[in-house]
């Protein structure tokens, strides 16, 4: 039995090429790939929704990095009144990298939570 990952590139490769050196055979296969956006729904339009929502819920480190790039872009920054959630520890830490709030995390069900 193969592990399949679809994680996109260039994390998927890596823990397919983790897993391969400690035996376990994965094959790499990303569903989806990330890109800052070239269409005319794009952040741009959104901009004052982010600013005025209550929470706002992350689940990838690439979605963090190109808001982040927008926002330096267009000298923003990141809302500050807001409550983050990130799914996943380390998506939590990448987004603490550019919020600099204090998480909260639940051992259990690895959803973590900003103040």
């Amino acid at each position: 039995m193969k592990v399949l990952v679809t994680r996109p590139s260039p994390e998927g490769e890596e823990l397919v090429n983790n897993l391969n050196k400690i035996g376990i055979p994965a094959w790499h296969f990303p569903l989806f790939d990330f890109y800052p956006s070239v269409s005319s729904i794009s952040l741009s339009k959104k901009i004052n929704e982010l600013y005025q929502s209550k929470i706002i819920l992350v689940f990838s480190k690439k979605s963090i990095y190109f808001t982040n790039l927008y926002l330096i872009k267009n000298n923003l920054e990141w809302p500050s009144n807001v409550k983050y959630y990130a799914i996943g520890k380390s998506t939590a830490f990448f987004l603490n990298n550019y919020i600099k709030k204090k998480f909260f995390f639940l051992k259990k069900k690895k959803i973590v939570k900003s103040c």
